[in-house]
Protein backbone atom coordinates (compact mmCIF):
# COMPACT_ATOMS: atom_id res chain seq x y z
CA UNK A 1 0.00 0.00 0.00
CA UNK A 2 2.65 2.81 0.60
CA UNK A 3 4.64 1.64 -2.47
CA UNK A 4 1.43 2.08 -4.51
CA UNK A 5 0.94 5.68 -2.74
CA UNK A 6 4.36 6.45 -3.24
CA UNK A 7 4.42 5.79 -6.73
CA UNK A 8 0.91 7.35 -7.94
CA UNK A 9 1.78 10.46 -5.55
CA UNK A 10 4.76 11.06 -7.02
CA UNK A 11 3.54 10.78 -10.71
CA UNK A 12 0.45 12.99 -9.33
CA UNK A 13 2.68 15.62 -8.04
CA UNK A 14 4.44 15.96 -11.63
CA UNK A 15 1.58 16.34 -13.60
CA UNK A 16 0.67 18.98 -10.86
CA UNK A 17 3.61 20.94 -10.70
CA UNK A 18 3.59 21.27 -14.60
CA UNK A 19 -0.07 22.77 -14.07
CA UNK A 20 0.31 24.67 -10.88
CA UNK A 21 3.59 26.37 -12.33
CA UNK A 22 2.11 28.30 -15.04
CA UNK A 23 -0.55 29.04 -13.51
CA UNK A 24 1.30 30.18 -10.87
CA UNK A 25 3.65 32.31 -12.76
CA UNK A 26 0.57 34.03 -14.85
CA UNK A 27 -0.78 35.22 -11.53
CA UNK A 28 2.42 36.51 -10.00
CA UNK A 29 3.58 38.26 -13.05
CA UNK A 30 0.26 39.74 -13.73
CA UNK A 31 -2.32 39.04 -11.05
CA UNK A 32 -4.04 37.47 -13.72
CA UNK A 33 -6.62 34.63 -12.89
CA UNK A 34 -7.13 32.54 -15.85
CA UNK A 35 -9.77 30.88 -15.61
CA UNK A 36 -8.99 29.31 -19.42
CA UNK A 37 -6.07 27.42 -17.65
CA UNK A 38 -7.70 23.78 -18.06
CA UNK A 39 -9.37 24.24 -21.54
CA UNK A 40 -5.80 24.85 -22.43
CA UNK A 41 -5.40 21.41 -21.44
CA UNK A 42 -8.34 20.13 -22.74
CA UNK A 43 -7.47 21.70 -26.04
CA UNK A 44 -4.07 20.11 -26.71
CA UNK A 45 -5.05 16.76 -25.37
CA UNK A 46 -7.96 16.82 -28.56
CA UNK A 47 -5.82 18.55 -31.30
CA UNK A 48 -3.76 15.26 -30.11
CA UNK A 49 -6.45 13.09 -30.26
CA UNK A 50 -7.83 14.63 -33.94
CA UNK A 51 -4.30 14.46 -35.37
CA UNK A 52 -2.84 11.40 -34.38
CA UNK A 53 -4.51 9.26 -37.11
CA UNK A 54 -3.08 11.10 -40.16
CA UNK A 55 0.48 12.21 -38.61
CA UNK A 56 1.09 9.82 -35.76
CA UNK A 57 2.19 11.00 -31.96
CA UNK A 58 5.26 12.93 -32.25
CA UNK A 59 3.72 15.73 -34.92
CA UNK A 60 0.54 15.39 -33.36
CA UNK A 61 2.20 16.26 -30.21
CA UNK A 62 4.10 18.96 -31.97
CA UNK A 63 1.22 20.47 -33.76
CA UNK A 64 -0.91 20.51 -30.20
CA UNK A 65 1.62 22.43 -28.56
CA UNK A 66 1.37 24.99 -31.36
CA UNK A 67 -1.99 25.63 -30.93
CA UNK A 68 -2.13 26.18 -27.73
CA UNK A 69 0.69 28.78 -27.27
CA UNK A 70 -0.65 30.43 -30.23
CA UNK A 71 -4.39 30.03 -28.21
CA UNK A 72 -2.56 31.48 -25.20
CA UNK A 73 -0.73 34.66 -27.25
CA UNK A 74 -4.22 35.04 -28.76
CA UNK A 75 -5.88 35.21 -25.41
CA UNK A 76 -3.43 37.60 -23.56
CA UNK A 77 -3.60 39.60 -27.12
CA UNK A 78 -7.30 39.75 -27.54
CA UNK A 79 -8.96 39.39 -23.76
CA UNK A 80 -6.28 39.81 -21.31
CA UNK A 81 -4.56 43.27 -22.30
CA UNK A 82 -7.47 45.30 -22.99
CA UNK A 83 -9.06 44.11 -19.59
CA UNK A 84 -5.93 44.48 -17.55
CA UNK A 85 -7.07 47.05 -15.22
CA UNK A 86 -9.92 45.02 -14.89
CA UNK A 87 -9.14 41.81 -12.44
CA UNK A 88 -12.62 40.67 -12.33
CA UNK A 89 -12.71 41.56 -15.82
CA UNK A 90 -10.24 38.84 -17.01
CA UNK A 91 -11.67 36.42 -14.67
CA UNK A 92 -14.93 36.61 -16.19
CA UNK A 93 -13.82 36.30 -19.78
CA UNK A 94 -11.09 33.48 -19.19
CA UNK A 95 -14.30 31.39 -17.47
CA UNK A 96 -16.27 32.60 -20.88
CA UNK A 97 -13.87 31.14 -23.02
CA UNK A 98 -12.67 27.70 -21.17
CA UNK A 99 -16.81 27.38 -21.74
CA UNK A 100 -15.87 28.31 -25.36
CA UNK A 101 -13.37 26.02 -25.71
CA UNK A 102 -15.98 22.68 -24.21
CA UNK A 103 -18.52 23.48 -26.49
CA UNK A 104 -16.49 23.53 -29.11
CA UNK A 105 -14.79 20.36 -28.63
CA UNK A 106 -18.00 19.30 -28.12
CA UNK A 107 -19.79 20.51 -31.57
CA UNK A 108 -16.32 19.60 -33.37
CA UNK A 109 -15.95 16.08 -32.49
CA UNK A 110 -18.55 14.68 -29.88
CA UNK A 111 -19.38 14.43 -26.29
CA UNK A 112 -18.47 11.08 -25.54
CA UNK A 113 -15.03 9.90 -24.00
CA UNK A 114 -11.91 9.09 -26.12
CA UNK A 115 -9.10 7.39 -25.15
CA UNK A 116 -5.26 8.21 -26.36
CA UNK A 117 -3.05 5.10 -27.18
CA UNK A 118 0.03 5.68 -24.59
CA UNK A 119 2.95 6.41 -26.84
CA UNK A 120 5.22 4.59 -24.50
CA UNK A 121 3.45 1.15 -24.38
CA UNK A 122 4.01 -1.35 -21.91
CA UNK A 123 4.26 -1.58 -17.81
CA UNK A 124 6.98 -1.72 -16.02
CA UNK A 125 7.30 -3.14 -11.78
CA UNK A 126 9.11 -1.19 -9.17
CA UNK A 127 9.05 -2.10 -5.66
CA UNK A 128 6.66 -4.49 -6.98
CA UNK A 129 4.19 -2.70 -8.21
CA UNK A 130 3.26 -3.21 -12.22
CA UNK A 131 2.53 0.61 -13.36
CA UNK A 132 2.50 2.07 -16.61
CA UNK A 133 5.85 2.52 -18.43
CA UNK A 134 3.86 6.43 -19.89
CA UNK A 135 4.64 7.37 -16.18
CA UNK A 136 8.19 7.33 -16.62
CA UNK A 137 7.60 9.65 -19.69
CA UNK A 138 5.63 11.74 -17.45
CA UNK A 139 8.27 12.05 -14.46
CA UNK A 140 11.48 12.48 -16.46
CA UNK A 141 9.28 15.13 -18.71
CA UNK A 142 7.99 17.26 -15.90
CA UNK A 143 11.39 17.66 -13.79
CA UNK A 144 13.30 18.75 -17.49
CA UNK A 145 10.39 21.05 -18.11
CA UNK A 146 10.59 22.49 -14.43
CA UNK A 147 13.99 22.95 -14.62
CA UNK A 148 14.00 24.37 -17.43
CA UNK A 149 11.46 27.13 -16.76
CA UNK A 150 13.40 27.56 -13.12
CA UNK A 151 16.43 28.16 -15.02
CA UNK A 152 15.00 30.57 -17.88
CA UNK A 153 13.47 32.87 -14.91
CA UNK A 154 16.66 33.33 -13.11
CA UNK A 155 19.15 33.14 -15.85
CA UNK A 156 17.60 34.75 -18.85
CA UNK A 157 17.22 38.01 -19.58
CA UNK A 158 13.32 37.86 -20.44
CA UNK A 159 13.13 35.47 -17.26
CA UNK A 160 15.28 38.65 -15.50
CA UNK A 161 12.20 40.68 -17.16
CA UNK A 162 9.32 38.69 -15.81
CA UNK A 163 11.07 38.36 -12.45
CA UNK A 164 11.15 42.56 -12.36
CA UNK A 165 7.66 42.60 -13.11
CA UNK A 166 6.83 40.29 -11.06
CA UNK A 167 8.24 42.23 -8.01
CA UNK A 168 6.95 45.82 -9.31
CA UNK A 169 4.71 46.46 -12.01
CA UNK A 170 4.81 49.72 -12.49
CA UNK A 171 8.84 50.53 -11.30
CA UNK A 172 9.45 47.74 -14.37
CA UNK A 173 7.85 49.89 -16.77
CA UNK A 174 9.54 52.54 -15.53
CA UNK A 175 12.88 51.50 -16.42
CA UNK A 176 11.66 50.87 -20.02
CA UNK A 177 10.66 46.78 -19.73
CA UNK A 178 8.32 46.06 -21.96
CA UNK A 179 5.40 44.89 -19.71
CA UNK A 180 2.93 43.89 -22.74
CA UNK A 181 5.50 41.37 -23.74
CA UNK A 182 6.66 40.03 -20.47
CA UNK A 183 2.99 39.33 -19.87
CA UNK A 184 1.99 38.29 -22.98
CA UNK A 185 5.45 35.39 -22.92
CA UNK A 186 4.26 34.76 -19.43
CA UNK A 187 1.06 33.54 -20.89
CA UNK A 188 2.43 31.81 -23.92
CA UNK A 189 4.49 29.49 -20.95
CA UNK A 190 2.35 28.89 -18.78
CA UNK A 191 -0.07 27.57 -22.30
CA UNK A 192 3.16 25.59 -23.29
CA UNK A 193 3.31 24.03 -19.50
CA UNK A 194 -0.34 22.91 -19.76
CA UNK A 195 0.26 21.95 -23.06
CA UNK A 196 3.04 19.15 -22.12
CA UNK A 197 1.29 18.48 -19.05
CA UNK A 198 -1.41 17.01 -21.84
CA UNK A 199 0.90 15.59 -24.51
CA UNK A 200 2.78 13.80 -21.21
CA UNK A 201 -0.69 12.76 -19.35
CA UNK A 202 -3.52 12.79 -21.97
CA UNK A 203 -1.83 9.36 -23.80
CA UNK A 204 -2.78 6.54 -22.30
CA UNK A 205 -5.61 8.18 -20.66
CA UNK A 206 -9.64 9.28 -21.34
CA UNK A 207 -10.27 12.62 -22.75
CA UNK A 208 -13.46 14.22 -22.71
CA UNK A 209 -14.96 17.62 -22.91
CA UNK A 210 -15.40 18.17 -19.14
CA UNK A 211 -11.70 17.29 -18.28
CA UNK A 212 -10.64 21.13 -18.49
CA UNK A 213 -12.76 22.00 -15.43
CA UNK A 214 -10.66 19.33 -13.35
CA UNK A 215 -7.79 20.36 -14.37
CA UNK A 216 -8.21 23.95 -13.69
CA UNK A 217 -9.49 22.76 -9.93
CA UNK A 218 -6.11 21.27 -9.65
CA UNK A 219 -4.31 23.82 -10.98
CA UNK A 220 -6.09 26.75 -8.44
CA UNK A 221 -5.94 24.00 -5.49
CA UNK A 222 -1.77 23.44 -5.58
CA UNK A 223 -1.76 27.45 -6.66
CA UNK A 224 -3.44 28.44 -3.32
CA UNK A 225 -1.99 25.52 -1.48
CA UNK A 226 1.58 26.65 -2.05
CA UNK A 227 1.60 30.24 -2.18
CA UNK A 228 0.27 32.41 -5.34
CA UNK A 229 2.82 33.24 -7.25
CA UNK A 230 5.74 31.09 -5.77
CA UNK A 231 6.97 28.58 -7.96
CA UNK A 232 8.81 26.82 -5.43
CA UNK A 233 5.36 26.86 -3.58
CA UNK A 234 3.92 25.13 -6.14
CA UNK A 235 5.95 22.51 -6.89
CA UNK A 236 6.53 21.70 -3.38
CA UNK A 237 2.30 22.07 -3.26
CA UNK A 238 1.86 19.81 -5.94
CA UNK A 239 4.03 16.83 -4.60
CA UNK A 240 1.80 17.07 -1.12
CA UNK A 241 -1.10 17.24 -2.94
CA UNK A 242 -0.06 14.37 -5.19
CA UNK A 243 0.21 12.71 -2.23
CA UNK A 244 -2.78 13.09 -0.37
CA UNK A 245 -4.80 12.40 -3.27
CA UNK A 246 -2.83 9.26 -3.73
CA UNK A 247 -3.03 8.33 0.20
CA UNK A 248 -6.96 9.52 -0.26
CA UNK A 249 -7.48 7.37 -3.32
CA UNK A 250 -6.18 4.12 -1.35
CA UNK A 251 -7.11 4.12 1.99
CA UNK A 252 -10.70 5.83 1.95
CA UNK A 253 -11.97 5.73 -1.59
CA UNK A 254 -11.22 7.12 -5.08
CA UNK A 255 -14.87 9.15 -4.30
CA UNK A 256 -13.30 11.16 -1.56
CA UNK A 257 -10.38 12.24 -3.21
CA UNK A 258 -12.26 14.54 -5.65
CA UNK A 259 -12.88 16.49 -2.98
CA UNK A 260 -9.53 17.18 -2.06
CA UNK A 261 -8.33 20.22 -4.35
CA UNK A 262 -11.64 21.80 -2.81
CA UNK A 263 -10.97 21.28 0.96
CA UNK A 264 -7.62 22.62 0.44
CA UNK A 265 -8.79 25.92 -0.97
CA UNK A 266 -11.55 26.36 1.65
CA UNK A 267 -8.62 24.83 4.52
CA UNK A 268 -5.92 27.33 3.13
CA UNK A 269 -7.75 30.14 2.80
CA UNK A 270 -8.67 30.72 6.06
CA UNK A 271 -5.43 29.31 7.74
CA UNK A 272 -2.84 30.58 5.72
CA UNK A 273 -4.28 32.89 2.94
CA UNK A 274 -0.65 33.58 1.99
CA UNK A 275 -0.21 29.74 0.90
CA UNK A 276 3.00 27.69 2.50
CA UNK A 277 5.56 29.74 0.59
CA UNK A 278 3.54 32.62 -0.59
CA UNK A 279 4.27 36.29 0.57
CA UNK A 280 1.32 38.09 2.70
CA UNK A 281 0.10 41.14 0.66
CA UNK A 282 0.58 44.30 2.42
CA UNK A 283 -2.49 46.77 1.51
Amino acid sequence: MIEEILIYGTVQGALLALLALGFSLVYGVGGILNLSHGAFFLITAYVIYWTIPFVGFGIAAVIGLAAVVGIGAVTYLGLMKPLQESHIGIVLVTFALAFFFEQFVKFVGDPKTHYIVPFVPGTITFLGITFPAQFIALLVGAFILVTLVTLFINKSTIGKSIRAVSQDFEAAKLVGINTDMVLMTTVMISALLVGFAAVLYAPGNFIAPRIGWRYLLLAFSVTIFGGMGSIPGSIVGAFIMGYATSFTDFLIGPEFSVIIPIVVILVMLLVRPQGLLGKKELR
